[in-house]
């Protein structure tokens, strides 16, 4: 059995998301290349429907309103919009510099 946030009915027709991680293009969104970023982390949408995908994976199409898109999410990539959220300034794979030495007696 899956847990309770893997249910379908975890978020309601209206209800503000987050989304988790960027959304990038799969091929499904027209009129933009494969690896497209559309939805950056972080940016709040609301659920416009539930749907499937092959069958076993439900899909919740949400429409983020300041970028004027409507993006199919999948669950593990939706949190409530009151729930805790840590922005990060970093993206994957982004290179970074130490301000301070971070060695401890060495």
């Amino acid at each position: 059995m899956k847990p309770e946030r893997y249910d379908e009915g975890r978020f309601e027709f209206g209800e503000a998301v987050r989304v988790t991680r960027n959304i990038r293009n799969d091929g499904t969104y027209p009129g933009l290349d494969v690896g497209t970023l559309l939805i950056r982390r972080g940016s709040v949408g609301n659920v416009v429907e539930v749907g499937t995908f092959l069958q076993d994976q439900i899909i919740f199409t949400v429409h983020f309103l300041n970028h004027g898109r409507m993006v199919g999410c999948r669950i593990e990539e939706l949190i409530g919009v009151d729930e805790p959220w840590n922005p990060s300034r970093f993206e994957f794979r982004d290179r970074v510099v130490c301000s301070i030495d971070l060695g401890i007696q060495g």
